[in-house]
């Protein structure tokens, strides 16, 4: 269980995290208002979908209007299904600038990263108390199982807050295959998984979390950061009956 603010990731039904994709200051505000207003547990902002390098205002506009919500800063690379191409040294820069900045409480960083961007970032977000998510997406497939329990050993081994790993189904079998890896890791890391099986196939995996173990589900205000994701109120409502019947 990992304690961020006032939010248990690990404990009791999945937490639900709503993304910001706004491509300027407007929109950025006006998805902040919005999704402060469903109230979802946490807030991811995707920084990628920002037509701007320059995140500490856009930065200081979400914290205003989330107030206290918890707050992940991702910039999802190209590589991984992002919407902005930049260097290595830019994605470094903007990872420590948000860190300094006093207003996020998660990070997002990609387990593929280069070793010399992936590493110091993780040191520099453990320096700030910030939490970090290992993170690896799959946008073709779903790996073979040993491969994917290898992804989120890794992710923990280098020091991930959180271990995250979200794929791409074919078939039903895809579907399984990660809800058992994800069965099996619950107990296995010492730290709090998210997995997913993307798209509509996988949408199972987004609602069946606190019976596998995948701790934070992804869900839709309006706008949708990855393929799958469902809006938020039917999403809370699946959830809730869940979690009423499994604690029964």
């Amino acid at each position: 269980m990992l304690k961020i603010r006032d939010i248990e990731i690990g404990k009791g039904r999945p937490k639900i995290c709503l993304p910001i994709t706004g491509i300027n200051l407007d929109e950025i505000k006006e998805q902040a208002i919005h999704i402060s207003k469903l109230n979802p547990d946490l807030v991811e902002w995707r920084v990628d979908f920002f037509e701007s390098l320059d995140i500490i205002p856009a930065l200081e506009v979400i914290r205003n209007h989330i107030g206290h919500k918890p707050l992940i800063f991702t910039f999802r690379t190209i590589n991984e299904g992002g919407q902005k191409q930049i260097t290595d040294q830019e994605y470094l820069m903007i990872n420590e600038r948000a860190m300094m900045s006093g207003l996020i409480d998660l990070v997002d960083i990609e387990l593929k990263l280069p070793v010399v961007i992936r590493n110091p970032l993780i040191a520099k977000a453990k320096q700030q108390g910030i939490a970090t998510i290992i993170s690896n997406h799959d946008f073709d497939k779903t790996p073979a199982q040993e491969e994917m329990i290898n992804r989120l050993r890794e992710a923990e081994l280098i020091g991930a807050s959180i271990a995250k790993l979200a794929v791409m189904p074919k078939n039903s079998h895809d579907v399984l295959s990660i809800l058992t890896v994800t069965n099996k890791m619950k107990s296995m890391l010492k730290i709090p998984l998210v997995t997913m099986s993307m798209g509509g196939i996988g949408l199972m995996t987004r609602l069946s979390g606190e019976l596998f173990g995948s701790t934070i589900t992804f869900g839709s205000a309006g706008q949708v950061s990855a393929p799958g994701q469902i809006d938020f109120t039917n999403l809370s409502t699946v959830l809730d009956i869940i979690h009423e019947n499994i604690t029964k």
